[in-house]
């Protein structure tokens, strides 16, 4: 049965929509134009480069440091000794190099100049053997194997005053060029691995880079991060900035360099900021951005820098910016 409305009835439901009409479109000219995130400071994670034991830690979660300060201290046994041991061997090589430069000393010569007349006086006497056995021979008064025998005892005597002489030659002419620069490049090898040495022993204090608040330590005193391993989170105060998501059909308005205010949440006045980078692919929109009406949409990430003021205000705040004003309804 179909039921009849009175005409006053029908009238005011009209008149309802009629009223209705506008506000829905204010409505939806408003989440055209609203756009929301969060306000977000740079992450900055600091790793272990050695998988020693953390003996120390020096600060808490959420406390602000500053550039340079301690953070937490790894074990620095393993690391000291490994810089010790290259700081030997740059000693070694160094004193090698001072000699080699310095020349052989006056000792030295002089013993080779002794063993040069002992080997001289050792080959006159073999020649002597020589000569007499050649006459013992041509006198038939010995046989081959005696001259033999003397003649291979003069060339052994011979050739061992010639090999002293030759030791006594490359003494009195002092170090060459190769040598010099072969011992230069070993105190080269040497001394670079002193100074890596150095820098792994430096960095077994994990410090801060940068002005900031800490936002995690992830190990306790005696664990032992692996080597690559992210030990703490620092938020840096250096750029504060807002993190937006912008709707496909605003894309076209919000570009490097345009100048948006932005509301922060628990902030009583807009903060002026300027879009510094727009992604060139959209990504879908976070689920705090989303209604029934957009739900499917997709949306640019965005960050806009905010000014010096917004370093008070902590990270994670949720944020809106509005690229026009929202029709009002008539």
């Amino acid at each position: 049965m179909t039921k009849i409305w009175p005409y006053r009835q029908r009238v005011s439901i009209g008149c309802g929509f009629a009223l209705l009409l506008p506000l829905l479109a204010a409505c939806t000219e408003t989440q055209q134009n609203h756009l929301v995130g969060t306000l977000e400071r740079d992450r900055i994670e600091l790793l272990a480069e050695s998988n020693e034991p953390v003996v120390s830690r020096h600060v808490q979660d959420g406390q602000i440091v500053e550039s340079g300060d301690l953070i937490l201290q790894q074990d620095t046994t393993r690391l000291q000794a490994r810089l010790d041991q290259y700081q030997a061997a740059l000693d070694q090589s160094t004193a090698r190099l001072a000699e080699l430069v310095r020349g052989p000393r006056a000792e030295k010569i002089m013993e080779a100049e002794a063993k040069l007349a002992a080997a001289q006086a050792q080959t006159l006497t073999a020649l002597n053997d020589l000569q007499r056995a050649r006459e013992m021979f041509e006198r038939k008064l010995s046989n081959q194997a005696v001259l033999d025998h003397a003649a291979g005892s003069w060339k052994a005597s011979a050739a061992a005053e010639n090999a002293i002489g030759q030791e006594l030659a490359a003494l009195q002419n002092g170090t060459t060029a190769e040598e010099l620069q072969q011992a230069r490049a070993a105190v080269q090898a040497a001394d670079a691995q002193v100074a890596l040495a150095a820098v792994d022993l430096q960095r077994s204090q994990i410090l801060a880079p940068v002005n900031g608040r800490i936002d995690k330590l992830l190990y306790l005193v005696g664990e032992r991060p692996p080597a690559g391993a992210t030990v703490a989170v620092i938020l840096a105060d250096a750029r504060v900035y807002a993190r937006i998501y912008v709707p496909e059909p605003l894309r076209a308005k919000i570009m490097p360099g345009t100048a948006l205010q932005v509301q922060v949440d628990g902030v009583s006045h807009p903060l002026e900021g300027v879009v510094r980078w727009v992604s060139a692919d959209a990504t879908f929109t976070p689920y705090f951005a989303l209604t029934e009406y957009d739900r499917s949409r997709l949306s640019y990430l965005a960050e806009i820098d905010l000014p010096a003021e917004a370093a008070e205000f902590p990270s994670g705040l949720p944020l809106s910016v509005w690229v026009d004003a929202p029709v009002a309804s008539q």
